[in-house]
């Protein structure tokens, strides 16, 4: 998941592996080229330890309002890499430096079933803004997550609207049995749609079937009920240990079409980490519905910046000037960083990173493979 980087979300992870049949560990896997357009920046924007002392920064969500932009992002608080991670608030002129307003945390987990408010998607909804988060549950519960929705009339000072908006089934066999977690929020017309990341067995063995799920409303306080909306395509599979799809982030056109970005998810038992997120891709659809048209190669892998070797996941888009940005969370391989840890927890190794293209080239650069559920 988004901010599940320590090997712990491998051992959350593992009693489900076991119940999908995990067979012989996957060979490290052969990354799909990277589109060729998108530029990527050689280090992070916002690198550890930037703004915020031992800061691990993590989960971007990005808006465009009036001059500048807002970003709402994570970062562990007390200990680095354990909870409470929380979201906060940080303000740009012009995309690229950002300083934190305020300096505080917005969510506390305090009131709440959960130690840790993680990967924050805002949107603004109904004149309020709206942000789903991942609540992380104490160790040993059922279920290492769920999802729930907070409301600000600023998007500063913000109120948890319900601690527990979606939460996994508990079936042994349902595509969203084991955890939901990462939203991603978007507008479309009059709706509101959260996009999330759901973890089930698959059928057959294999690795867990991670999938693609949707809930949406018309008044931002009542969700339809679950529904899987894209399931990993032929460009990724479970065979090479690809366990499908995560941590999606949407942007809305203004015909009611539906760009969904996610993170690509592989699984190898002994890796580096085990449970890893080796891609950003991209699917567009008609009306955020199925079926998703999938691009024919991903927008960026681990392999398209030096500090992203371990992972390169939680895309967050936006239009803007005739450019469609993108920031990532990222960090190299857990092996290397040795040098991170001696700097006091300071430096490129780990942080939230930037790629951009040119919004013509992003629209040929259409995919042909329809791959969804069909609901």
């Amino acid at each position: 998941m988004r901010a599940r980087f320590l090997p712990r979300i491998a051992h959350q992870l593992a009693p489900l592996a076991m119940l999908a049949g995990c067979g012989a560990a996957a060979p490290e896997p052969v990354l799909p080229a990277a589109q060729p357009d998108w530029r990527v920046e050689a280090a992070p924007q916002l690198p550890a330890g930037a703004l915020r002392a031992q800061a691990l920064w993590n989960d971007p969500s990005v808006l465009r309002e009036g001059q500048g932009y807002v970003m709402y992002l994570t970062t562990s608080t007390v200990k680095p890499f354990e909870p409470p991670i929380l979201p906060f608030r940080a303000v740009s002129p012009d995309g690229r430096s950002w300083s934190l307003s305020p300096a505080q945390p917005l969510l506390s987990p305090q009131g709440g079933p959960y130690v840790s408010v993680e990967t924050p998607s805002v949107v603004r909804f109904a004149d309020r803004y709206f942000m789903a988060f991942t609540g992380i549950y104490p160790s040993g519960a059922a279920s290492p997550m769920a999802i729930g929705l907070a409301e600000s009339g600023d998007g500063v000072t913000w109120q948890v609207a319900q601690w527990t908006l979606l939460k996994a089934t508990g079936g042994a066999t349902d595509w969203n049995g084991y955890l939901v977690g990462e939203p991603g929020a978007v507008v479309v017309k009059d709706r509101l749609l959260i996009y999330f990341s759901a973890v089930g067995a698959r059928e057959g063995g294999g690795p867990p079937l991670q999938s693609i799920g949707l809930i949406e409303s018309a008044d931002g306080a009542h969700f339809s009920a679950p529904r899987q909306v894209l399931t990993q395509g032929a460009l990724y599979p479970a065979a090479q240990g690809y366990a499908g799809y995560s941590s999606p982030a949407a942007l809305a056109r203004a015909d009611g079409g539906v760009d969904l970005f996610y993170s690509v998810v592989h699984v190898l038992k002994g890796g580096d980490p085990e449970w890893r997120q080796v891609a950003i891709h991209h699917a567009h659809s008609r009306d955020g519905s199925p079926p998703f048209e999938e691009d024919r190669a991903p927008i960026v892998t681990r392999d398209s910046a030096r500090w992203t070797g371990g992972e390169i996941l939680a895309p967050a888009p936006l239009v803007d000037n005739g450019m469609l940005k993108l920031w990532f969370g990222g960090h190299v391989r857990q092996s290397a960083l040795a040098p991170l840890i001696e700097r006091g927890l300071k430096g490129p190794e780990f942080g939230i990173g930037f790629a951009a293209i040119p919004l013509d080239r992003f629209e040929q650069a259409t995919g042909e493979v329809t791959n969804a559920v069909q609901r």
